[in-house]
């Protein structure tokens, strides 16, 4: 019977601020301040049940962004109820609740999002072509060698190692770690990794970071002099798409990962390989969002199977 806003504040004091990273925290913020404008008559704790959460839901669908007439994607809105219900979840745990609403409630089945596409051959060099330092860097740093966008933009020069200044290591990588000076963190533990650097590019690498080095810590700087946002970045590669003509809204920067994932998996790589290449928590994410698996290709395993034996007359 406590308070709807108090539970809230157990749930995050508890809960949230233990085991979320800062960003994931404000956004948390935002959609529980929403939360409270959209269902305004949930005032105890024992109200934020599954009619509340798809009320919720309805709500967000049919009247769009607060304070503007603009439509929501579904796939925003799953976001969101994903949100509340480890809520509800946590809440029942801990007995503040009275059921696990998190099962009472479905997401939408079908959302409007559109699942991003690997590049080909030739749209690969389309982008090198029409791109210069740092975009182009940062591109090859993606398709290449899978970083994401948040961590390629604040790379530092510190960050490549060089088997040349280091004999006892087999090859060359890069060294992906949090960035707290410049608030930015890692996306999950697994995030933190080591990533071998593409021999196609090693020495132009090497030879951007010569340069880099002499004049800024970072790897990637404007000509400013400032390093790279990953705001900049992503504005950057939505233009250049749009000029090159690719399909809206199924190519963006993240695009890179996909085509290095599916490139490792077409190569004859492992998951396991290219799920912790990536820095992935798991394979499944591996496989189920980053490769371009083709209908009924899995029926191909049973041609790995090699047994020396006499078929029965």
């Amino acid at each position: 019977n406590i308070p709807i806003q108090e539970f809230y504040k157990e749930y995050n004091e508890r809960y949230a601020q233990k085991k979320k990273r800062p960003s994931t925290l404000k956004k948390d913020e935002t959609i529980w301040n929403t939360f409270r404008q959209v269902c305004p008559e949930v005032a105890l704790a024992e109200e934020f049940d599954d009619d509340a959460l798809n009320n919720y839901m309805d709500r967000r669908k049919n009247n769009g962004s607060l304070g503007t007439n603009r439509k929501l994607r579904k796939s925003s809105i799953n976001r969101e109820i994903g949100m509340l219900k480890n809520m509800a979840r946590w809440g029942y745990k801990n007995r503040y609740l009275a059921a696990n609403y998190y099962d009472l409630v479905d997401p939408y089945p079908e959302t409007d999002s559109v699942e991003k596409m690997p590049y080909s051959d030739e749209q690969i060099q389309l982008i090198i072509d029409n791109t210069q330092y740092p975009q182009r860097e940062a591109h090859i740093l993606a398709i290449w060698h899978g970083l994401r966008a948040g961590e390629t933009a604040p790379l530092e020069c510190r960050d490549f190692v060089w088997k040349e200044e280091h004999p006892k290591i087999e090859r060359d990588y890069i060294k992906i770690r949090d960035k707290k000076q410049l608030g930015k963190l890692l996306k999950t533990e697994k995030s933190s990794r080591d990533v071998p650097i593409h021999p196609f590019w090693r020495d132009h690498l090497r030879k951007i970071w010569e340069q880099q080095i002499k004049k800024s810590e970072y790897f990637l700087t404007t000509h400013s002099g400032n390093v790279l946002s990953t705001e900049g970045l992503s504005s950057y590669t939505r233009k250049l798409f749009k000029r090159l003509g690719f399909k809206p809204k199924a190519y963006s920067f993240h695009s890179g990962r996909h085509t290095y994932a599916t490139r490792i998996k077409d190569g004859g790589g492992s998951l396991t390989i290219a799920s912790k290449s990536l820095g992935h928590s798991n394979t499944r994410i591996t496989e189920e969002v980053y490769t371009d698996f083709k209908p009924h290709e899995h029926f191909n395993v049973v041609d790995y199977i090699k047994i020396d034996i006499k078929k029965p007359e």
